[in-house]
Parts: C-alpha cells; sequence; structure tokens
C-alpha cells in the first residue's frame, strides 16, 4: 500500500498544531477525516506515527523520524503550488502579446492597450512584433493576433476571429496631382500599387506593384507620401480618411474583406490576465 501525499502533509499539519483538532479546525477539515486519513499512512507505512492522547499527540521514533525528514520539502512544494494558484489568479506580472506591426500602429490597438492599462495597473504589458505564427507556448508568448489568411502553426491553439473589416484602396491626393483618377478597375494598370504580402496574390496579375511589404504600417506610410495607391483594411486609415492625408480609391467597385485571428494556447489554465484581456478585445473589437 502506498502512502498519500496528502495524508502525508495532513501529518505535518498535525503535528505543527499539536494535535488532531487543532490542524483539522486551522485547515477548515473534519477532525474525523483527518483521523482517518493519519490512520490510513500508519496502515501505508506499517508502522504508528502518533501516540494519541485526550488532548494532544505526541510523535513515536518512526514518527520523529518520518518529520524530521519530510517536513521542509513537502512545505516547499505546497508553497510553490499556492504561488502557481495565486499567480493564476492575480492581475500582476507580464502579459505578452504578439501583434504584426501594423496593426500596433493602429489608433484602435493603442486605445485597447490603454484601456487595459489604466484598469490593471499591476499588469506590465510586452508588445511584439510578429508577422508569423508562432508556438505561443515555446516561446512564453500570451496571446497573438495575426490576419486570418496566416495560417496557424499549432492546429491545437484555440482561434477566435475578431474584427472584421473592409480592405479598399487609397492614395493620398499629392498622389494624384501627377496621376489620373482611377475609374475602373483597369485602370489600376496605369499606377503604382503598393500592397501586403498577405493581398498580392489575390491582385489582378500585371499591375505595376511597386512595394510588397507584410508591415501595413509601411505600407500606408508609402501611400500617405505619394508612391502609389494602396491596398490596406478600413480599420488602420480611418484617421488618415479623417485627416485628409488619404483617399478611398474606388470605393464602389474594389472591396475584399479581412479578419484578424486572436491566437491562445488553450481554453484551460487561464491565467486572469489573460482572460481579462481576451474579454476586453472581445467588448471592443468583435463587432467593430
Amino acid at each position: 500500500m502506498k502512502a498519500s501525499m496528502d495524508d502525508l502533509y495532513l501529518f505535518i499539519l498535525t503535528v505543527r498544531h499539536g494535535g488532531i483538532s487543532a490542524a483539522a479546525q486551522a485547515h477548515g477539515l473534519q477532525r474525523s477525516k483527518v483521523s482517518r486519513r493519519l490512520q490510513e499512512l500508519e496502515k501505508a507505512l506499517g508502522c504508528q506515527l502518533l501516540i494519541r492522547t485526550t488532548r494532544q499527540i505526541e510523535l513515536t521514533e518512526h514518527g520523529r523520524l518520518l518529520y524530521q525528514q519530510i517536513n521542509q520539502p513537502l512545505s516547499d512544494v505546497n508553497q510553490a503550488i499556492s504561488v502557481l494558484k495565486n499567480q493564476q489568479q492575480s492581475l500582476q506580472g507580464v502579459l505578452r502579446i504578439a501583434v504584426p506591426a501594423a496593426f500596433i500602429a493602429s489608433t484602435l490597438f493603442a486605445e485597447l492597450l490603454d484601456d487595459y492599462a489604466r484598469q490593471f495597473p499591476d499588469i506590465t504589458l510586452e508588445i511584439i512584433h510578429r508577422h508569423e505564427s508562432v508556438d505561443l507556448k515555446r516561446e512564453n508568448i500570451d496571446l497573438q493576433l495575426l490576419p486570418d489568411v496566416i495560417k496557424i502553426i499549432n492546429e491545437d491553439y484555440v482561434q477566435q476571429v475578431f474584427f472584421p473589416s473592409k480592405k479598399g484602396l487609397f492614395c493620398s491626393p499629392h498622389y494624384l496631382q501627377s496621376h489620373k483618377m482611377p475609374h475602373c478597375l483597369n485602370d489600376l494598370f496605369e499606377h503604382a500599387i503598393l500592397t501586403s504580402h498577405y493581398d498580392s496574390s489575390i491582385l489582378p496579375e500585371g499591375l505595376n506593384i511597386r512595394l510588397i511589404s507584410e508591415d501595413l504600417g509601411l505600407v500606408n506610410r508609402m501611400a500617405q507620401s505619394g508612391h502609389g495607391i494602396a491596398l490596406l483594411p478600413m480599420i488602420l486609415v480611418q484617421q488618415q480618411l479623417k485627416q485628409g492625408e488619404l483617399i478611398h480609391v474606388l470605393p464602389d467597385i474594389y472591396q475584399s474583406e479581412i479578419a484578424m485571428t486572436l491566437i491562445y494556447s488553450s481554453r484551460q489554465f487561464l491565467p486572469k490576465k489573460t482572460k481579462t484581456m481576451i474579454n476586453l478585445l472581445r467588448d471592443k473589437f468583435l463587432n467593430y
């Protein structure tokens, strides 16, 4: 018969508190259960550990030897378990999020981080630039956001689609000073096109693609500087459109969809700090 780790820990508690009743009361346990488990431990070890009297307990020689050998190690184990449980439920520590550089530069993401930082000031946010799917567990990353066209390397990871957005064609007013406004898709062949690796494959063949980059922030800046017509998500250009830095080209002719996928390793064992970020993302952007 094998001795139970739980029973060994109850033995330590009993010795520390000087009796079965005191140990049971201090830890919210039934006295009869503690007494029964100690009897099972003695049976498993094949020796008597405690001499029970009316008011207290005394250790036998075997009991003293056992207590000396296991007291500190089991205390360390129990303390480690408590630390892990508290860490899972606490709103502190570091939250690591992998995000494409273009999304990091968006106003919406900045607002999200601002809301989270205000609500949970004891959490350190670590934002990591990643344009490709990563192994979250191996790289110790809590969450990742990626365009939904990117293949996730681990199919077992949880994937949730967030904030679907229209994509369109945009250029600066400065660019149109030296180039004709396109009125149909065929007119695009007369223009320089700025796009991402995500979208270059879905554009018509034969276009004059001047820039291809996974960094949509770079594509956005190049469009604002007048280097061509850019294919970009509406979610990333709202501010530039309002300020007149970009113009929506062919809005009634060319539009497509893009969405971001939120990835995390498992629905189980999620720390509270991670759950709160997921909920904030859902509340803020799910129906954007």
